[in-house]
């Protein structure tokens, strides 16, 4: 294959260290013109996950390919100037994943056998090609750190920009909030919020964005602003959820979207007003009795459709009273025989650590707990968030 084409492919510059108008050294030209053109079809795979890597490497020269794990989930994509199952030429390990056309596909392509052959009659292209894959070897890891080190970052401002010290709140009348967060990534897309509106109104939420990671925690972040701006001016609950959901629906390709229970208390009648927003219905106390499941209507959630209408409804949450709120990485946890937690489970914890509502972080940790051990050491598959306000 012609080098002087391969070379022109930003990839190959930067692996095999050649420049764009410089000479290609011996060896490097060696190896990029013992590469052979090869064609895949739409729906084709360029290397199947568990085969033998004969086949060796190859270089994407046109179109676009899927990769794609053992269970047959697309993990990545990659274009033009990508490289595919270098690996395979050095060493005798199994293809690690299958990678699939999408649309037609042209590559470069050089054999594990063909590789060694040159490899023999000239011993400086293995060395050659053993320092490039240190390099780009040394460059995943530190591009990896970095990454690590921007996660942990994005997840102490996210943590940062929830409340955990409900001092304040839990110095008004009769009135002991608590709440936690677990998120199952770095970053997660759960979130609760609790703000005074003025001397005798105070809101506290809770809400679910749609996905993981980095993409949830940034429409969380929207999501959150929007709330609290809109409901911190007073306005009646139904427009509040009306203005936000309207300004998650604008531009938002990705189709993302907020499930929410916003809840408004007002000290001086004991009312609680709120908006469901598709949320999973919380749990209520009465007076010292028993948890039990709330029956809320639901609203569509936040995201999908613009200009909807949310309706308002309320509770009396008098002296005694409490009211749990959680997302449904409590009641979607599994077990090792793929078991939902659920809600019964969650309803009998609640009961069985009512006991320690007010005693600081007592109840969360026991509902944690519980949680984590009937998963019976299954990781933790969606974010786990839970917010409690009591009426002491």
């Amino acid at each position: 294959m012609n080098a002087e084409l391969l070379r022109k492919i930003p990839t190959v510059q930067d692996f095999f260290k050649v420049s764009a108008d410089g000479e290609i050294p011996e060896s490097t030209r060696i190896l990029l013109e013992a590469m052979e053109e090869v064609h895949f079809a739409d729906g084709e795979d360029i290397v199947v996950y568990g085969a033998e890597p004969e086949d060796g490497m190859y270089i994407i020269l046109e179109g676009k390919t899927d990769v794609l794990n053992d269970k047959g989930e697309r993990v990545n994509l990659l274009s033009k100037g990508d490289f595919i199952g270098e690996l395979g030429l050095i060493n005798d390990d199994k293809r690690g994943a299958t990678v699939r056309a999408v649309g037609d596909v042209v590559c470069a392509n050089i054999s594990k056998a063909l590789f060694f052959e040159i490899a023999e009659k000239n011993r400086k292209i293995y060395g050659m090609f053993m320092n490039m894959l240190y390099r780009k070897t040394e460059k995943l890891v530190t591009e990896q750190e970095r990454i690590k080190s921007e996660l942990a970052i994005a997840t102490k401002i996210q943590v940062g920009s929830l409340e955990n010290d409900f001092s304040s709140f839990n110095s008004l009348k009769d009135v002991y909030v608590t709440a936690h967060m677990c998120p199952a990534k770095e970053v997660g897309g759960d979130f609760y919020d609790v703000f005074v509106i003025d001397d005798s109104h105070i809101c506290f939420l809770i809400a679910d964005v749609s996905g993981k990671g980095v993409p949830a925690a940034l429409f969380m972040s929207m999501a959150k602003i929007h709330i609290k701006n809109y409901a911190s001016l007073g306005l009646p609950l139904a427009e509040v959820a009306f203005r936000v959901n309207n300004q998650l629906c604008y531009k938002n390709e990705e189709g993302m979207f907020v499930t929410a229970f916003i809840c408004v208390l007002d000290l001086e009648s004991d009312e609680v007003k709120f908006i469901n927003a598709g949320h999973n219905p919380p749990f209520l106390m009465k007076d010292g009795g028993a948890f039990e499941m709330m029956k809320p209507k639901a609203n569509l959630v936040f995201g999908m459709m613009e200009d909807i209408p949310y309706k308002e409804q309320s509770i009396k949450l008098e002296k005694g009273d409490v009211i749990y709120l959680y997302t449904d990485g409590m009641t979607e946890a599994l077990n090792a025989q793929e078991e939902l937690y659920g809600e019964k489970r969650l309803e009998e914890a609640l009961n069985r650590y009512c006991n320690r509502i007010d005693r600081s972080d007592a109840f969360m940790k026991c509902l944690y707990d519980d949680v984590n051990a009937f998963a019976e050491g299954v990781s933790q598959a969606d974010d786990i968030t839970m917010l409690c306000l009591s009426r002491k």
